[in-house]
């Protein structure tokens, strides 16, 4: 387990415990402040945050600085936590209201709306008085799973994010490719921008046929192929993509403390 199951989760996986989605949380004015900023200038938050990062990181003296300075935001205000499909759908059971809205890496990137990213309670509320998002399309906890599980099937990761953690208020569905924090967290390997999932993938060497499926998949660069059997190393963030892409079921996930048992 992470320090923010410690924290967060009284020893258990922390975004599964029912407290960190609660409104109350939501509504303090530190925390509805910082929602509203993310969404009304995620332009402005993203350009900066890449620039910044690919000019301070390259210099010396500053660099130490701002990895700390980075790291302080990434863990105590927008956390991002790799999360696998199975725990995306029990997420979505936890929170009363459940809603789409347009992905602002999509339309930061791209120019498009993108309903593809899934907002909680009051975060939904919030974001639902921005223009540029509204309206918020809200749906059930069993159509969220649904459609959880065709983005999966597309190669889709899977990410819960922090406002001012502990509280979650989103899970973020996207790649490398559209994903703006994804493509800065592997363009800055010293930034800890998004958190290694609690699993890993596991590769039945008896089943595999080194297809090579999961290593042309996998987007954190974790799949090598030995003798015709694919391995896993340690860039492993555990979101489960590789599993869907593997002709023949040889990929599992399984627990990281499960690890020292195999």
């Amino acid at each position: 387990m992470c320090e923010f199951c410690v924290q967060h989760g009284a020893g258990k996986k922390w975004y599964l415990a029912a407290q960190n989605y609660a409104d109350k949380l939501a509504q303090s004015q530190e925390r509805r402040l910082f929602i509203e900023s993310v969404f009304k200038d995620y332009k402005k938050m993203y350009g900066r945050q890449v620039h910044v990062a690919d000019i301070a990181l390259k210099i010396p003296f500053v660099k130490e600085y701002a990895l700390m300075k980075f790291n302080e935001f990434f863990s105590n205000d927008h956390s991002g936590h790799v999360i696998s499909l199975e725990d995306a759908v029990t997420i979505c059971g936890i929170p009363g209201r459940v809603s789409l809205v347009d992905c602002p890496c999509s339309k930061y990137l791209f120019g498009k709306n993108v309903k593809k990213c899934i907002l909680f309670g009051f975060t939904a509320e919030i974001v639902d008085n921005i223009p540029e998002f509204s309206p918020v399309k809200d749906i059930g906890a069993e159509d969220a799973a649904e459609f959880l599980k065709g983005l999966d099937e597309r190669g889709t990761i899977h990410t819960i994010w922090t406002f001012k953690t502990p509280y979650i208020g989103v899970i973020c569905n996207c790649n490398n490719r559209d994903c703006v924090l994804l493509h800065l967290n592997q363009r800055h390997k010293d930034l800890n921008v998004i958190k290694k999932g609690h699993e890993v993938a596991l590769v039945n060497k008896d089943i595999c046929n080194g297809c090579g499926n999961c290593q042309r998949t996998c987007q954190f660069k974790a799949v090598t192929i030995t003798e015709k059997k694919a391995e896993i190393n340690l860039n492993c963030y555990g979101c489960g993509v590789c599993r869907n892409f593997c002709p023949v079921g040889a990929i599992q996930l399984i627990p990281k403390v499960g690890l020292e048992l195999i």
